[in-house]
Protein backbone atom coordinates (compact mmCIF):
# COMPACT_ATOMS: atom_id res chain seq x y z
CA UNK A 1 0.00 0.00 0.00
CA UNK A 2 0.90 3.67 -0.78
CA UNK A 3 2.34 5.65 2.27
CA UNK A 4 -0.35 7.56 2.56
CA UNK A 5 -3.03 9.02 5.20
CA UNK A 6 -5.75 6.47 3.76
CA UNK A 7 -2.81 3.42 4.22
CA UNK A 8 -3.69 2.88 8.11
CA UNK A 9 -7.48 2.18 6.78
CA UNK A 10 -6.34 0.52 3.91
CA UNK A 11 -4.74 -2.33 6.15
CA UNK A 12 -7.61 -2.22 8.45
CA UNK A 13 -9.95 -2.99 5.46
CA UNK A 14 -7.36 -6.15 4.51
CA UNK A 15 -7.36 -7.40 8.10
CA UNK A 16 -11.09 -8.10 8.38
CA UNK A 17 -10.26 -11.21 6.79
CA UNK A 18 -8.80 -12.76 9.69
CA UNK A 19 -12.63 -12.28 11.73
CA UNK A 20 -13.73 -15.57 10.06
CA UNK A 21 -10.66 -17.47 11.96
CA UNK A 22 -9.97 -14.96 14.78
CA UNK A 23 -11.74 -13.93 17.64
CA UNK A 24 -13.11 -10.56 17.83
CA UNK A 25 -10.91 -9.25 20.64
CA UNK A 26 -7.58 -10.75 19.20
CA UNK A 27 -9.09 -8.76 15.60
CA UNK A 28 -9.02 -5.77 17.92
CA UNK A 29 -5.41 -6.10 18.88
CA UNK A 30 -3.95 -6.84 15.84
CA UNK A 31 -5.97 -4.00 13.58
CA UNK A 32 -4.62 -1.67 16.22
CA UNK A 33 -0.70 -2.89 15.98
CA UNK A 34 -0.61 -2.67 12.25
CA UNK A 35 -2.58 0.49 12.24
CA UNK A 36 -0.30 2.24 14.53
CA UNK A 37 2.77 0.72 13.10
CA UNK A 38 1.56 2.22 9.42
CA UNK A 39 0.82 5.23 10.97
CA UNK A 40 4.23 5.56 12.25
CA UNK A 41 5.72 4.33 8.60
CA UNK A 42 3.46 7.15 6.91
CA UNK A 43 4.26 10.05 9.76
CA UNK A 44 8.07 9.22 9.45
CA UNK A 45 7.80 9.91 5.66
CA UNK A 46 8.04 6.71 4.14
CA UNK A 47 8.20 7.18 0.10
CA UNK A 48 8.14 3.83 -0.81
CA UNK A 49 4.85 1.49 -0.63
CA UNK A 50 4.38 -0.20 2.81
CA UNK A 51 4.34 -4.11 2.66
CA UNK A 52 2.19 -5.59 5.38
CA UNK A 53 2.39 -9.40 5.87
CA UNK A 54 0.46 -11.89 8.68
CA UNK A 55 0.58 -14.92 8.96
CA UNK A 56 -1.68 -17.11 11.92
CA UNK A 57 0.40 -20.48 12.70
CA UNK A 58 -1.81 -21.85 14.84
CA UNK A 59 -2.93 -19.30 18.12
CA UNK A 60 0.07 -17.70 17.16
CA UNK A 61 0.26 -14.39 14.43
CA UNK A 62 3.23 -13.47 13.27
CA UNK A 63 3.48 -10.25 11.43
CA UNK A 64 5.94 -7.70 9.73
CA UNK A 65 5.88 -4.54 8.08
CA UNK A 66 8.24 -3.34 6.22
CA UNK A 67 8.31 0.57 4.83
CA UNK A 68 12.22 0.47 3.67
CA UNK A 69 13.49 2.66 6.68
CA UNK A 70 11.49 5.45 8.47
CA UNK A 71 9.02 3.25 10.39
CA UNK A 72 11.53 0.62 11.47
CA UNK A 73 13.97 3.24 12.30
CA UNK A 74 11.96 5.17 14.71
CA UNK A 75 10.79 2.11 16.42
CA UNK A 76 13.95 1.08 17.25
CA UNK A 77 15.21 4.18 18.31
CA UNK A 78 12.19 4.28 20.75
CA UNK A 79 12.80 1.16 21.63
CA UNK A 80 16.90 1.80 22.60
CA UNK A 81 14.99 4.64 24.37
CA UNK A 82 16.20 7.22 22.27
CA UNK A 83 12.78 8.94 22.24
CA UNK A 84 9.17 8.02 24.03
CA UNK A 85 7.16 6.48 21.40
CA UNK A 86 3.49 6.37 21.96
CA UNK A 87 3.50 4.11 19.50
CA UNK A 88 6.04 1.83 20.76
CA UNK A 89 3.95 1.90 24.68
CA UNK A 90 0.60 0.61 22.39
CA UNK A 91 2.54 -1.82 20.48
CA UNK A 92 4.45 -3.47 23.65
CA UNK A 93 1.07 -3.83 25.53
CA UNK A 94 -0.58 -5.50 22.54
CA UNK A 95 2.08 -8.49 21.44
CA UNK A 96 4.25 -11.37 23.13
CA UNK A 97 7.50 -10.17 21.29
CA UNK A 98 8.85 -7.43 18.21
CA UNK A 99 11.70 -6.03 16.87
CA UNK A 100 13.40 -4.52 14.10
CA UNK A 101 15.30 -6.69 11.20
CA UNK A 102 19.51 -5.72 11.54
CA UNK A 103 19.06 -3.39 8.43
CA UNK A 104 15.85 -1.39 9.97
CA UNK A 105 13.51 -1.60 6.72
CA UNK A 106 10.83 -3.95 8.81
CA UNK A 107 9.41 -4.23 12.07
CA UNK A 108 8.50 -7.79 13.17
CA UNK A 109 6.05 -8.67 15.48
CA UNK A 110 4.40 -11.85 17.04
CA UNK A 111 1.25 -11.96 19.08
CA UNK A 112 -0.90 -14.95 20.59
CA UNK A 113 -5.07 -14.97 19.32
CA UNK A 114 -7.47 -16.55 20.04
CA UNK A 115 -9.22 -19.01 17.04
CA UNK A 116 -12.98 -19.59 16.41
Amino acid sequence: MFPTVQAPSQARQEIASLASRIDQESLVDVTTVVSELIGLSVARGASRPIEVLLALNGEELDGTIRDHGPGPRAISRAKERQDDSLVLRIVDGLVDEWGTDADETQIWFRMAVQLI
